[in-house]
């Protein structure tokens, strides 16, 4: 869904070859064709009260999926003869290569860390725990994603990207991400609660609409190796914008995610309290050498 909406906006948007930058453009499809974070949504949703094991299955699933769908996605949206995609080398249509690159990189940076950690936490789930939690260690996913956010606007600033683009194309990246997040949420939130209950919905509208520069950006440079530096700094710009507005509407969302929880939660407690003064006006009692019952 994601993909197919912004591959709509960016189609529209290549009409008039004076409105946007195409390593934009083409950015603006990388980040609709990215899987979603894992870190941030499970984090979210157990802030927000939701159903954090479901958000782990969707979040693991859809990053173990990114490296063989994602490469497809972006091949069979940047394959048309459109003007913006001529910026790609022209080797992106050796489906070989690409995905022995892909699965090089991928899977020595992410594949096998994470076969490694579950392993661990499998064999060792004590210590594991101890350490992840007395210590603190998984603050350090936080910090290895903020230095990926880092290096990726230092080499957008370093190469210009930013300074050789329109300044009205990254106001329009900005809201056309902040349109992005909305819509997806929207939908996802209005379809799941038809057939999910509330803590389900929460998890599926933190998981469909976000995207995770953790692989997005590794993979667009994987992809294309041979891009000027410049031209892979514009492509991975939406996708960090992007990033930063998932992350803050998140953030605003698990107060009203809270409070949407809580109205069911205030319900049950009364129901439960009603029901256990109910038991205990029944309950019968000891009187005189007589059982009566407290029933009037």
């Amino acid at each position: 869904m994601t993909s197919s909406v912004v591959y709509g906006v960016v189609s529209l948007c290549a009409t008039n070859r004076e409105f946007m930058d195409p390593g934009l453009l083409v950015g603006m499809i990388f980040t609709g064709c990215v899987p979603t974070t894992i870190s941030s949504n499970i984090v979210m949703t157990r802030q927000a009260h939701g159903n954090t094991a479901l958000t782990v299955v969707q979040s693991t699933l859809g990053n173990l999926l990114g490296p063989f769908l994602s490469p497809l996605l972006l091949q069979m949206y940047t394959e048309s003869k459109e003007w913006y995609a001529k910026i790609l080398p022209s080797d992106t249509r050796d489906y070989d290569q690409i995905y022995r690159r892909v699965f090089k990189q991928l899977g020595l940076s992410l594949l096998l860390p994470l076969a490694i950690g579950q392993a661990i936490q499998n064999v060792f789930p004590a210590v594991t725990k101890k350490i992840f939690i007395d210590y603190r260690l998984g603050k350090i996913q936080s910090l290895a994603l903020l230095t990926i956010i880092w290096q990726t606007f230092d080499q957008a600033f370093q190469t210009g990207a930013f300074t050789s683009v329109q300044p009205d194309n990254i106001i329009f990246i900005v809201f056309i991400s902040i349109i992005f997040y909305v819509l997806w949420l929207t939908i996802c939130i209005f379809v799941s609660v038809l057939w999910l209950g509330k803590e389900d919905t929460i998890a599926v509208a933190y998981c469909v609409p976000a995207k995770t520069p953790a692989m997005g950006v590794p993979l667009s440079n994987v992809m294309y190796p041979s891009l000027a530096t410049i031209t892979a700094s514009k492509i991975q710009i939406p996708l960090v914008i992007f990033q930063a507005f998932q992350i803050a509407g998140g953030s605003l969302m698990t107060i009203a995610f809270r409070r949407w929880i809580g109205c069911d939660k205030e319900r049950k407690d009364e129901a439960e309290t009603a029901d256990s003064e109910n038991v205990a006006d029944n309950r019968p009692t000891r009187k005189n050498g007589n059982i009566e019952n407290n029933v009037e």
